[in-house]
């Protein structure tokens, strides 16, 4: 849909004062986030080797060319971890050169100034040794999991490892030599230039990334791992998953050429980098997009997983890919930019996902992203482009998604490439962004960046509708009630909420038999009319932004029967969920629960049956329960468990039957976790024994037993501890289940779990004090914590449980709060 000159020029040139209001605006234009530096890092060469597990510690050698950026440089300041045990810096002939520490700040003292432009070298000899988890992680073996090493290095954390510039508006080439102990794997970026194997098995090898990019994005995997290779043209990409997972990785990491293939069609520029390797280690939050060599949690999914969705296909192989133009081939210049990795990282799968599948997979992927938004939105309101900003995810993947719906996908995609390719291998801050769309199309968004980039919020639209059948004209009165009521933080930045956005917005309008009408204007102000003309009839059906191209809500009531028609007919999925959650609050109104009903067993979309089918679990069981059963036999697993979840609530005979059969007999995990929930709720006199079985049954990603271990919690049953106990060295989620049940006042949990800090096995002490500190607090564990520090066996432990209760100490101090000693 293109709008008329008018109508975008009325828009475009209204008056704001938001940018004369707006300090953060000011601050990200301004550059202020922006780290100086005097040298400009042209080149590292980093070798590791001699890997202690106990100890934590490493041998390292970094070999370092960089150029002036001030004349007369007469030392070098590097990040360098305050653990890292400096040995010798050489110069230019092995010539000694000093240096001073200060805390991770290393400065190598030249031997004489150098101009302007002149090039240094210098390789530095250390003693490597860190924090577990900062820079590298040391895991050892344990049930499922090799022994292993990973680093992660995003935002600053690679000085932790290996001294360097450790801050993203600064690129280099480098390469990486990583000797292991035998029968292990070293993964690094750029391409595998060097491999070899002593008297002894240690295996060298040598990764060579030829191409800049930024330090953070340096990586190291070291494990025993197997090697599935793949490719996209003539780029290797391979996988690198533990020897058992070898059989799960072709079918989850196939899709990635297809992936590499459509992303560089959409944006137009190949796929950059010399390979793309995918490597999956343990205890990972995620995924890291490693220049060339992304690092992957070891969650491959088993065949029967698949019929799930799972997580891993849909949404991160596709986002950490994404990375590898958003975020290594242009980097954001400072870390109040971040939404530039993240948000277009989180943008990328839903335009996979269409050009696969089609608008409904988009709109099923962004309605996901809008829910995780107003979940984050709700805790803490903050712009885009911010320091620290908490929503960079899924609000940067929805603007994203409102700005490609405005422009259109031709002027989007030719703006994508503009930016892409006007700083390819280089960094770029929000406004260059905007640049690239002017430049591309002709446009300029500023009013669009105002509002939807450097300011917090969204608009709260409230709409009501009146019908005239003697003028045939349908009017709605739109206002927008959001209010900029931010506080200032501790800093004194003060975010803004914009009392009126502006945008076009389309209504559509249902009128019988006769073809819909739709009209198009621009909101410009905070009460605006809209108006219909020529509506023959009072109208069936009234969409305020169809198509739902605005991030927004929206209170706009409706007669039943106008919802339940669009229920009906809107294609759009994000639409038919707000119609939903209306429909489902008239818990009395027999023609909504029949709507649902309906949708629950016959909308054309899976995500709008089981959305449906949820919300019958507020209805009536005779009308819930005949379309919950039919909804059980659904062949989208979502929606069974949707349905199971519902029956849960609705309760009686009929449903407790439902829910063993489908306990008994469904093929999908999360089905069947569904169904241990209901029937735990349901089967009061069974419930003990129908947790314990579920605590034993495995299942991808453990779903089926974290679903027991949450119905132990609720249940109160502290005869259920020791079961929840068993599970200790299985997986991380039972030391959150016993932490719960302390916090429930449980006594045993919280002595079994402060036991278990004598635990043997180091991952274990590692769980139960991550629980303990993280679920408990100061108030319930800080007593136990302390009585717990003379008979700690373990040094680790005693070092990690002594920094927990002195944080809590100083926090208590400040605050006055208990911890305080």
């Amino acid at each position: 849909m293109r709008l008329t000159r008018s109508l975008l020029a009325a828009a475009l040139f209204a008056p704001t004062l938001l940018r004369a209001q707006n300090p953060n605006l000011e601050r990200i234009a301004n550059d202020h986030y922006t780290r100086s530096h005097d040298y400009d890092l042209i080149h590292q060469r980093i070798v590791v080797r001699d890997f202690n597990w106990d100890s934590l510690t490493f041998t390292g050698h970094v070999e370092t060319t960089l150029t002036a950026l001030r004349p007369n440089l007469d030392s070098i300041i590097l990040d360098a971890g305050a653990l890292l045990g400096i040995k010798r810096v050489t110069g230019t002939g092995n010539t000694l050169l000093r240096t001073n520490r200060d805390g991770d700040t290393l400065v190598v003292l030249l031997p004489r100034p150098v101009a302007f432009g002149d090039t240094v070298r210098f390789a530095i000899d250390y003693a490597g040794k860190v924090q577990n988890g900062r820079g590298l992680t040391f895991i050892d073996e344990r049930p499922r999991t090799p022994r292993q090493i990973w680093s992660q290095g995003e935002d600053h954390d690679n000085h932790y490892w290996f001294p360097t510039y450790d801050f993203p508006n600064d690129k280099m080439t480098w390469e990486i030599e990583v000797t292991v102990p035998p029968g292990f794997m070293a993964v690094s970026n750029g391409a595998l230039v060097g491999d070899a194997k002593d008297a002894s098995g240690a295996r060298t090898l040598r990764w060579r990334q030829d191409r800049p990019s930024a330090t953070y994005l340096a990586s190291i995997v070291v494990a025993p791992l197997a090697t599935v290779h793949d490719t996209w043209k003539n780029v290797p990409v391979d996988y690198y998953v533990y020897h058992a997972d070898s059989a799960l990785a072709w079918r989850l990491f196939h899709v990635t050429p297809d992936m590499i293939d459509v992303y560089s069609r959409l944006t137009g520029v190949d796929y950059p980098w010399q390979k793309y390797a995918q490597s999956t280690v343990a205890d990972f939050f995620g995924g890291m997009e490693n220049v060339s060599a992304t690092t992957l949690v070891d969650w491959l999914p088993d065949a029967k997983a698949y019929q799930d969705r799972p997580w891993y296909q849909h949404i991160l192989i596709p986002h950490e890919l994404a990375h590898q133009w958003f975020g290594d081939y242009v980097t954001l210049e400072n870390w109040a930019n971040m939404w530039l990795n993240e948000g277009f990282a989180e943008f990328m799968p839903g335009q996979y996902w269409r050009q696969k599948k089609g608008e409904h997979l988009e709109e099923d992927y962004y309605l996901d992203e809008y829910r995780q938004f107003m979940q984050i939105d709700a805790r803490r309101r903050m712009p885009l482009a911010s320091l620290g900003s908490n929503n960079i995810y899924p609000k940067g993947a929805l603007v994203l998604e409102m700005l490609k719906n405005y422009l259109g996908d031709q002027r989007f995609w030719a703006g994508i490439h503009r930016y892409l390719t006007m700083h390819s291998f280089d960094n770029a801050v929000s406004d260059d962004l905007r640049q690239a769309f002017l430049d591309a199309t002709g446009e300029n968004l500023d009013w669009f960046w105002e509002e939807w980039v450097y300011a917090a919020g969204y608009p709260d639209f409230t709409v009501t509708s009146a019908y005239d059948a003697n003028t045939k004209r349908l009017t709605l009165v739109v206002k927008q009630t959001q209010r900029d009521t931010l506080k200032a933080d501790s800093s004194g930045m003060r975010y803004v909420v914009p009392e009126t956005f502006r945008m076009p917005v389309t209504v559509r309008v249902g009128v019988g038999s006769g073809p819909d009408i739709v009209r198009t204007t621009w909101i410009r102000q905070r009460e605006d009319t809209i108006v219909v003309d020529g509506v023959p009839t009072a109208p069936t059906m009234i969409v305020f932004d169809d198509g739902n191209r605005i991030l927004k809500t929206l209170d706009f009531d409706l007669p039943t029967p106008l919802l339940a028609t669009q229920l009906r007919l809107d294609a759009n999925l994000w639409n038919r969920s707000w119609v939903i959650q209306q429909l489902a609050e008239r818990t009395s109104d027999e023609v909504a629960q029949a709507a649902l009903a309906t949708a629950a067993t016959s909308s054309d979309y899976f995500l709008t049956r089981a959305e449906a089918a949820s919300a019958l679990g507020g209805a009536p069981a005779t009308v819930a329960l005949p379309a919950l059963a039919k909804a059980i036999r659904d062949t989208s697993s979502q929606v069974r468990q949707a349905a199971l979840e519902a029956i849960g609530r609705v309760g009686g005979s009929e449903a407790l039957t439902l829910a063993r059969a489908a306990w008994r007999n469904d093929s999908s995990y999360i089905v069947r976790g569904a169904a241990l929930s209901a029937l735990v709720r349901l089967d009061s006199a069974n419930r003990r024994a129908l947790i314990v079985e579920g605590l034993r049954t495995p299942s991808y990603r453990d779903a089926i037993q974290n679903s027991a271990i949450g119905a132990a919690v609720r249940s109160g049953d502290t005869s259920l501890v020791e079961p929840v106990h068993a599970l200790m060295g299985e997986q991380q989620v039972p030391s959150y289940g016993l932490a719960a049940m302390a916090m429930r006042g449980s006594k045993r949990a919280l002595d079994l779990l402060v036991s278990d800090l004598n635990d043997s096995r180091r991952y274990v002490r590692e769980w139960a004090l991550a629980a303990i500190a993280q679920s408990l607090g100061p108030t319930r564990a800080l007593p136990a914590l302390k009585a717990a520090q003379p008979s700690l066996k373990f040094a680790d432990t005693r070092a990690a449980v002594d920094r927990t209760i002195k944080q809590w100490e100083q926090e208590g101090q400040k605050t006055g709060t208990p911890g305080s000693p």
